[in-house]
């Protein structure tokens, strides 16, 4: 019996130190990756009074050809490379995208979902000017748009590009604050700025950056509406 309870307490010792000795289950790395969509809106253009459809009129005038090219020049100098560049199929998007593109070797791609319209807003003037289907069609793209563009890259941090418009950019923003996206209308946006918001691995977004035109002479700044910047055209309706 003593030498059955000595053998039994042997055995024990063995297999606790062997179970000690083992090397511990890796951890898996947590995912680091982040995404970083960079939202662009388009340069300065002249609205097309005789043209209403703004996939061919309504194109950049000289001031937003050259912003254009400012933001490509802007964006080249990044220490990242930049992934994916996709414009609004609006004149004015299309035209700043390929000035921005030429300069950084990139053909630009275009997207539906980021054109132009009005979505569900808290302001009774914005929507007395649109019809229900209209508003909700619209609705439609931006959480489509959203959902599409600001998903997690956990594996590597990733740069994406989309030149699209102020009421875009507005609402992509107000839906990664956290606010209620009918507040959009709250914000003011400069022609050919720079907005950055990234997506960490879980799926949750931040703002980094809002309307940057830190990279555009003075004199090349502006803002669509009277009296929204230091050289804002004036131009009712202006988006």
């Amino acid at each position: 019996m003593k030498r059955l309870i000595l053998t039994l307490a042997l055995l024990a010792s063995a297999v606790a130190f062997a179970h000690a000795a083992a090397p511990a289950a890796a951890t898996p790395p947590r995912p680091r990756g982040v995404h970083y969509v960079y939202l662009v809106r388009h340069g300065l253009y002249d609205r097309d009074t005789v043209q209403t459809d703004d996939r061919i009129g309504s194109g950049l005038n000289a001031l937003g050809h050259e912003q254009a090219k400012l933001l490509g020049e802007r964006l080249a100098k990044l220490p990242v490379k930049i992934h994916l560049l996709v414009s609004s199929d609006f004149t004015r998007a299309r035209q700043t995208a390929d000035d921005a593109g030429a300069l950084l070797g990139m053909k630009s791609e275009r997207d539906t979902l980021l054109r132009e319209c009005t979505s569900t807003a808290d302001r009774a003037d914005y929507m007395s000017n649109h019809s229900a289907a209209d508003i909700a069609e619209c609705d439609a793209a931006r959480e489509a748009a959203w959902v599409k563009y600001f998903v997690p890259t956990p594996d590597a941090d990733t740069h994406d590009v989309l030149v699209c418009h102020g009421n875009v950019i507005r609402w992509m923003v107000a839906k990664a604050l956290g606010m209620d996206t009918k507040g959009w209308t709250r914000f003011d946006i400069a022609n050919c700025s720079i907005t950055v918001i990234a997506v960490r691995p879980d799926g949750g977004a931040r703002l980094v950056m809002y309307s940057s035109v830190d990279y555009m002479p003075l004199e090349k700044q502006t803002w669509a509406g009277a009296g929204a910047g230091w050289r804002a055209p004036v131009v009712q309706g202006m988006k």
